[in-house]
């Protein structure tokens, strides 16, 4: 009896390994065809991430707003053309622009909470790119399968806070 669970725990030890490393991506490094092959969710959660990222280091005051629920597929088409391309590049050459404009720095919980669940991960993935600092192994590292439900909760007991000073422990 122990020999046969073993041989079941040990082939899924095996896998659980790559599955819980494959939610992170260096965003940095990201070529076009990868970009292409995530879910829309997964796009929109690293383009978002990206765009904070092209603005860590600037000073919260000089962060206007930014743009949410963006128009993908322009640049889902172009990375198809061009496959090998680096992510990174095609979006310093040409961020998407989005139906919608926030301040992620300047929102409070109360506004967060108000976006609704498909905005949300949006300016919580850029404020995780935003929040990033520079020269730092991994700094491109963004992990896909973050769970919204924490940061949510975070906010919920303080309506009126900052959202960037309440979750940036969080990121």
């Amino acid at each position: 009896m122990k020999r046969h669970a073993l041989w079941l725990a040990v082939p899924a030890l095996l896998l659980a390994g790559p599955m819980a490393h494959a939610a992170k991506k260096d965003a940095t490094k990201m070529t076009c065809e990868e970009f292409a092959a995530q879910s829309p969710e997964g796009q929109a959660r690293i383009t978002a991430f990206l765009d904070g990222y092209s603005k860590r280091g600037k000073p919260v005051e000089d962060i206007g707003t930014v743009d949410v629920q963006r128009q993908l597929d322009v640049l889902v088409v172009s990375c198809k053309q061009d496959p090998k391309a680096t992510l990174w590049d095609k979006i310093k050459m040409h961020m998407p622009g989005g139906k919608k404009k926030v301040n992620p720095v300047k929102m409070t919980c109360e506004e967060f909470l108000a976006l609704g669940s498909s905005v949300q991960p949006e300016v919580a993935y850029w404020l995780d790119g935003y929040n990033r600092k520079e020269n730092v192994a991994a700094a491109g590292e963004v992990d896909l399968e973050r769970d919204m439900a924490v940061l949510v909760q975070e906010c919920k007991p303080a309506p009126k806070e900052s959202l960037w000073k309440r979750i940036k422990a969080k990121l």
